[in-house]
């Protein structure tokens, strides 16, 4: 995809009315309110917005992510020193109280309603998914757990209604993390606490920014995009800002040519927004860094009241007004966005299931706003108005520290109990899904396909990995996974289904078997060698006995060529990833060779293996890339995995050919 994205909206930029003043009447610290700060956060949550919603035009509209990540670091870093420099210290237990009034109701009621639409709609299949998202973002570790589980920039239709949160964990977690840092760089760097916090923040933000660029791999983004250690500059890019805007000499300067350094900030953002969009790879190297500075470059200026037009603009209070709620639309578009399918164009009405995500988006962003978030952030629960003011803000921030573990416990036990799924009676038949991401976008529709014919699906499908679970690797014999996701994961979870679902069939389909790959040794084993083959036989027959341990078929599903959409997509004449490359150039002589293995091998053992295939029905040609169009229109949007009319062909195609297996199960369990 996805799926990225927004981030929850920072530190509100309220007034902090006890600070000495410092420059500019806009500026919170004087006791005043940047409402240019909200158009800001306008602007930024539109642009996430349009992104998921594949608007045309806005393939670069991710980018609000960094700008909500700078705007944190800048306001958080800023009230974090005020407070140190007014009272010598920093409450740590104030700030985190604070952080979750504002944050944290808004998250446990989209979560508990996730939940019960998950028990109300989703299938078998989208309640084991669901389920470790609800507990992931529940701990504001979302990021880690769905680097291993979603493709947030490949369209492979497995949306879930909490991919985006991912942001929010980030931002959780330097919420937590950097108050401690300032407060052990402040104590001791005494007199020049500031400037050494603008240099911790500085080197801490160039090594993670030069993470980013290492941890990079066009086959796998996520670790990239959605880590924290490489992602954690965007926010720290911000806390320099903070320390430099205020710094007089820095503020002096501002205040003379703020005009020209928001005109900067501005066609930088625009030149990267537009440079990402033809060459989205720029990101990594240097352009999300671009983008961070570009933003702190609009930050300063509208922050000490030198925003001119543009500023103006941005606190016009239609703009400032969606700021002010940007977090709640945060929270609610992608959801609203997966349950009224509006990234896919199935049934017609494309736009007004658009235009019916932005309106109901921004109509519960503002009731969550007024009804839950404004009131509970200024305390107005349960304190008696005649309550003095310092004993008020020590019972809510009590109740408040004691509110957190409660809260995230309950939402905990109702995550798991609305995605329970039922064991499944030895009397009704199973079948089993290993492969990669595309059995994976077909999990769905195939739990509804076999829900109907009295079968059961359970899916332990991974995109990337080959099923036989080898350290996969690029042409120059790095690792493609930094995570180590098919080394560590997909045999495991194979086993747990055969003990746990005893399938009677095991339908297996990937194209990462014809990858090159590293021997536990560290070997480096190139696709189509001799020892490539000898180890992938060895390696079928090591798989084959574990998937067919309990008695079930295996049937093998051969590998496709790519569709024609690759060369006008993700495959262009300047930028193609290796992968995709591969598969075009080698399906005459690696894939068609694998297919014949695979088939070999099931008419050698017929009693437990079986090999069907769907490439005569997909592909117009049998060449790579393939002429898959169904009535003019490709049957894989992106050449790799099927969508729409090509996911109801390949499923009623993979039914018709396992119906003989099929009815033999279903006979015997009758």
């Amino acid at each position: 995809m996805a799926p990225t994205p927004s981030t929850p909206q920072p530190e509100e930029n309220e007034p902090n009315r006890e600070a000495v003043a410092t420059a500019g009447s806009g500026d919170p610290a004087a006791g005043g309110h940047v409402h240019a700060l909200d158009g800001m956060r306008a602007v930024a949550v539109v642009l996430v917005l349009l992104f998921h919603l594949q608007v045309p035009g806005f393939t670069a509209g991710f980018l609000g992510v960094d700008i909500f990540f700078v705007l944190s670091g800048f306001l958080i870093t800023t009230l974090i020193l005020t407070e140190i420099d007014r009272t010598g210290r920093i409450s740590l237990p104030n700030f985190w109280a604070r952080r979750a009034r504002r944050l944290l109701p808004a998250l446990v009621i989209l979560l508990v309603v996730v939940a019960a639409v998950t028990w109300a709609t989703a299938t078998f299949t989208e309640r084991t998914s669901v389920r470790g998202d609800l507990l992931a973002t529940a701990g504001y570790v979302a990021n880690w757990h769905l680097i291993t589980t979603s493709s947030y920039f490949a369209d492979i239709g497995v949306d879930s209604p909490l991919e985006h949160t991912w942001s929010l964990a980030i931002e959780e977690q330097f919420y937590v993390l950097w108050p401690l840092v300032v407060f052990a760089v402040a104590a001791a760097a005494q007199r020049r606490r500031r400037s050494a916090v603008g240099i911790v923040a500085g080197i801490v933000a160039i090594g993670s920014a030069t993470l980013l660029w290492i941890l990079w791999s066009p086959e796998s983004v996520e670790r990239a995009y959605m880590g924290t250690d490489a992602r954690i500059f965007e926010p720290l890019v911000g806390a320099v800002g903070a320390v430099l805007v205020a710094t007089p000499w820095v503020r002096r300067r501002l205040d003379r040519w703020g005009a020209l350094s928001l005109v900067l900030g501005v066609a930088a953002l625009g030149l990267e927004l537009a440079m990402i969009a033809v060459r989205a790879s720029s990101y990594y190297f240097g352009g999300a860094l671009f983008v961070s500075v570009a933003t702190l470059l609009i930050l300063g200026p509208l922050w000490i009241g030198r925003g001119g037009v543009f500023g103006r603009a941005l606190a016009w209070t239609p703009i400032a007004w969606i700021g002010v709620v940007s977090y709640g639309a945060y929270l609610w578009h992608w959801p609203l966005t997966v349950w009224l399918g509006a990234r896919q164009d199935t049934g017609g009405g494309l736009l007004v299931r658009r235009l019916g995500v932005i309106a109901l988006t921004f109509g519960i962003a503002a009731i969550s706003y007024h009804a839950i978030e404004h009131p509970i952030r200024r305390g107005r629960f349960g304190m008696r108005a005649t309550t003095g003011a310092r004993s008020r803000r020590a019972r809510q921030r009590r109740a408040t520290l004691i509110a957190i573990p409660v809260s995230l416990l309950t939402v905990a036990c109702i995550s798991v109990a609305a995605t329970r799924v039922p064991d499944i009676p030895s009397s009704v038949p199973s079948m089993m899904l290993v492969g990669d991401s595309v059995p994976l976008q077909l999990s769905v529709a195939m739990d509804r396909a076999l829900t109907d014919r009295g079968w059961r699906l359970a899916s332990a499908t991974f995109g990337a990995c080959a099923v036989t679970g080898e350290t996969l690797a690029r042409p120059d014999g790095l690792p493609i996974d930094k995570v180590d996701v098919c080394t560590e994961q997909i045999v495991r979870a194979q086993d747990r289904l055969v003990r746990e679902v005893d399938p009677d069939v095991v339908l297996w389909w990937d194209r990462w078997s014809l990858a090159n790959f590293l021997t536990p040794g560290g070997d480096f084993i190139r696709s189509g060698t001799s020892r490539f083959w000898d180890l992938r036989r060895r390696g079928l027959r090591l798989a084959m006995d574990r998937l067919a341990s309990r008695g079930a078929t295996v049937v093998f599903v051969a590998t496709e060529p790519p569709g024609q959409a690759v060369t006008g997509g993700r495959c262009t004449d300047t930028e193609c990833p290796w992968w995709l490359r591969f598969q075009i150039d080698h399906y005459a002589d690696i894939t068609t060779r694998w297919n014949a293995i695979l088939q070999h091998f099931a008419e050698r053992h017929p009693d437990h293996s079986r090999f069907v295939s769907v490439t005569n029905v997909i592909c117009a040609t049998d060449v790579a890339p393939c002429d898959d169009r169904i009535d003019g229109v490709p049957a894989r949007p992106d050449g790799t995995h099927y969508k729409r009319t090509g996911e109801d062909l390949v499923i009623e195609t993979l039914l018709r050919g396992l119906a003989p297996v099929m009815d033999r199960f279903s006979t015997s369990s009758a």
